[in-house]
Parts: C-alpha cells; structure tokens; sequence
C-alpha cells in the first residue's frame, strides 16, 4: 500500500498477514505459558507413622502377652487383606505381619480397622505359604503366631465380573 502526499514521496508500508499470525502466535503462547504456571500438584496423602498401632498407656504391673486371633482364613495368590484380632489391656506397641514374597522375608505393619482387628495389605505367590504374626504391647510383652495357608490360584476376573453381571440381571427378572 502507497500513499502519497502532495509535494512528498514518503510511502507507507502495512505489516504482511504473516507478521500477523506470527504476533498472535506468539501472544497466545505467552498466555498459555502463564496459566499452566498457576496450576499445582496435589500432595500425597501422609505415610503412616512407623508401627506404632496403640496410643495407650503403659500398665505397671502387666505380664499377659497380647493375644492374637487370625481371622484370615483363604490366602489368593497376588495382594489381599490379611486380618487379625490382637487383644491387649495396656494397648499395643507393634503389630506386624512377616512373609515370603520374591525368595525374601517382607514385614508390614497393621493398621487398626476398629476395635482390636487389624488388617494389612500382603502380596503373596505360591510356594510362599507361611505367615508370621508378631505383636508387643506398651508393657514390652510380646507374642508370636505362626500359621500356614495353601494359597489359592488368583481368582480369574472375566469370571468376576461375567458372575456380577449375572447377579444383577437375574435380580431384575
């Protein structure tokens, strides 16, 4: 584009569309940029603390062990909820669960589900089969169950599922 003034020869020049494109380009980049900078990660839930499972106070003249009942009574193969009822009158100090996974000895702590059971999550696979179940209360007693399992072959979950489906149709009918 020329324009012309009387008695002059300046001549203008208009910006080509593809200085254009690239201005709003780079403007829209700058904004994206900006936004994204301003949204955060949400933080993980906290760990729980150690295996620590009681908050109770220590009983001066307690010698009794904490009595554990297994509840668990099938092992699957893969992860599943292992339960137990440990009972203490001082309240425990240390509740954990020992295994073999992968030709070593894992130990994981239990966690207080309500009352005096107590659950953890365990990965078993055969030819692992025993289970240790250790606990100590606030009086420093402790005790030692020893149980073993057949573990069952992991249940199939097109079965799961096809038997869930099932359950709901034969309802409606």
């Amino acid at each position: 584009m020329t324009t012309a003034f009387e008695g002059s020869s300046l001549e203008i020049h208009a910006p080509s569309l593809s200085i254009w494109v690239y201005i709003f380009v780079a403007a829209f980049s700058l904004v994206n940029v900006q936004s994204t900078a301003a949204q955060f990660i949400p933080l993980p839930p906290p760990a729980p603390s150690g295996n620590t499972v009681d908050q109770a106070h220590q009983a001066l003249d307690d010698n009794k062990a904490p009595v554990i009942e297994v509840l668990t009574t099938d092992l699957h193969a893969g992860k599943s909820v292992f339960k137990v009822r440990i009972s203490d009158e001082s309240g425990l100090q240390l509740a954990q669960i020992k295994y073999g996974q992968n030709e070593r000895i894992t130990t994981t702590g239990f966690v207080k589900e309500q009352g005096d059971v107590y659950k953890a999550l365990i990965e078993v696979q055969p030819p692992s089969r025993i289970i240790v179940i250790d606990s100590a209360d606030q009086s420093r007693n402790e005790a030692t169950v020893v149980k073993e399992y057949n573990i069952l072959p992991a249940p199939d979950i097109l079965k799961q599922i096809e038997d869930f489906f099932s359950g709901i149709i034969g309802k409606r009918q």
